[in-house]
């Protein structure tokens, strides 16, 4: 059993002393060291649902402006889909949602002019 036990030293001082068996102190190295392990996986946080599906838009949106930026009639709807993306990616600022948002990106590269017109179109 834990003691905890107070020493009185010649000139009035107290002394704390905390004795332990060598079982528990083992048991409360195993604990700070899962503690600690908890705390350096949680910053891999993997994104939700919504983060995912957020950053998939935002990315297509932003690929497409830039495919398009260049084409005569789609320069302005070029703009308006960059500003979709960086509005969604204000509402979303997140470790999972960034990491996302790259790998969709490199997705979004696959998407035809064609199909960039009609996502310009339906925004």
């Amino acid at each position: 059993m834990d003691m905890l036990k107070i020493e009185v030293g010649q000139d009035n001082s107290h002394k704390w002393k905390y004795s332990s068996t060598p079982l528990k102190q083992v048991k409360l190295i195993i604990f700070a060291i899962l503690i600690f392990m908890m705390a350096s996986f949680s910053n891999f946080a993997e994104a939700g649902l919504d983060e995912k599906i957020a950053a998939s838009f935002a990315a297509k949106y932003q690929v497409c402006s830039l495919k398009l930026k260049d084409t005569p009639k789609y320069r302005i709807k070029a703009v308006q889909l960059k500003a979709k993306s960086d509005e969604i990616g204000r509402e979303k600022i997140g470790n999972g949602y960034v990491k996302a948002f790259k790998k969709e990106k490199r997705k979004a590269w696959a998407l035809s002019p064609s199909k960039c017109k009609k996502l310009a179109n339906n925004l």
